[in-house]
């Protein structure tokens, strides 16, 4: 397979390029008003550190009522979207969790998300394994099914080398799924498929831009709910992290975790600490973050690598996107800030909404205050996915 070693140079300027352009580009409309009941405000720059002394964690409850089966996805790895990017075209198994109240999966016309989880982070981003900080038991108890998947090259799903994908590939791969939920075409353990009228994208992180695209690119989606992501506001902090994580790549990739693992992969906050302050804020739970800290992972450098190209796409092709979208910002997200204006490019978009957290940092859907996400994602999916 080839790697990208020949092309370093016309792939370090459009690196170079893409990321001053998503720094800068984008000045600031007005932010389309919250949800009754949300914080907001402008995101500010946090000081982000150590929660604390780590304490046990109560493990999540699955609520009452409500199903957690696994499922699984066969896909293909190509890219049609309109973004350019290269993968093997071989066939993989994409896997992860239906969480959903039982009633939604036996009524006449349900209602799910799918949630897609960024670089950095894995499945594990909406099922952490801490009471009250499980984004799809809390999603499910408030009467919303939710479909979680590990991204190809990721955690429980098929693990290529690692230069045999891409963000848009990523995107083709998340509208395949979208596909066979609306057919009930997937596989389920312990359960029948169920067959789905109305599919919602979320996104986390680099995961909205995967679902910015596919819902821009084949148009299947019936809104967009994305969290901890803005195509603006790139930091310093991100571009040390993704500048240091892409000359790894240039050279192949970090060496292998186990004898036989794929190359390719590489870890994207360069130590521990970075990734637990890239991560959460300052108020964090401590039992949160001794947990996130866990899941601290490597990721697939043609993803990687693809994603600031991605950026400067998804910048031109945004004002297209023609389904809801609900924004969700971190305050003291260091790798985004100065997003005030992100919303106002959703030009073709009939509602458009946002919400701050006014404690929590990158990962919001954990992070301190991620009850008020937990809110408004559930009232926002009741105004434009309610199963019926």
């Amino acid at each position: 397979m080839t790697r990208p070693l020949g092309r370093a140079a016309r792939l370090a300027a459009a690196v170079a390029a893409a990321l001053t352009v998503a720094a800068t580009t984008a000045a600031a409309p007005a932010v389309p008003g919250p949800l009754p009941g949300t914080a907001s405000g402008a995101p500010h720059a946090g000081a982000p550190g150590a929660a604390g002394t780590a304490v046990p964690a109560a493990p999540a409850e699955l609520p009452e009522g409500v199903v957690d089966l696994p499922v699984e996805f066969t896909v293909d790895n190509v890219n049609r979207t309109r973004g350019r990017c290269s993968a093997d075209g071989e066939e993989y198994t994409v896997r992860g969790h239906l969480t959903a109240p039982a009633e939604v999966l036996e009524a006449e016309a349900p209602a799910v998300t799918l949630l897609v989880h960024g670089t950095n982070t894995g499945e594990w981003i909406w099922r952490l394994d801490v009471e009250g900080r499980n984004y799809v038991n809390e999603l499910a108890a408030r009467g919303h099914a939710s479909v979680t998947i590990d991204r190809l090259g990721y955690g429980s799903s098929d693990i290529p080398d690692g230069f045999a994908s891409c963000s848009g590939a990523h995107a083709d791969i998340a509208n395949q799924v979208v596909g066979q939920l609306r057919e009930g075409a997937y596989g389920v353990e312990g359960g029948e498929p169920a067959a789905f009228d109305t599919v919602v994208m979320g996104g986390h992180s680099s995961g909205a831009l995967v679902a910015e695209t596919a819902s821009v690119s084949f148009g299947d989606v019936d809104g967009l709910l994305l969290t901890g992501w803005a195509a603006v506001g790139i930091t310093d902090d991100t571009n040390r992290r993704f500048l240091t994580a892409y000359q790894t790549c240039l050279e192949g990739g970090e060496e292998h975790a186990e004898p036989g693992d794929p190359r390719g992969y590489v870890h994207f906050d360069p130590t521990l600490e970075d990734f637990r302050e890239g991560g959460l804020g300052a108020d964090a739970d401590p039992a949160v973050a001794a947990e996130v800290e866990e899941h601290w992972g490597r990721n697939p450098c043609g993803v990687m690598i693809s994603e600031p190209m991605a950026i400067l796409y998804d910048l031109d092709l945004v004002g297209e996107i023609d389904v809801p979208v609900h924004l969700v910002f971190g305050a003291h997200d260091v790798l985004r800030q100065g997003v005030e204006g992100y919303p106002g490019l959703f030009t073709s978009s009939p509602d458009v909404t946002a919400t701050t957290l006014d404690d929590a940092g990158h990962f919001v859907t954990v992070d301190a205050g991620s009850e008020l996400l937990y809110e408004t994602a559930a009232a926002w999916l009741e105004r434009h996915a309610p199963t019926s």
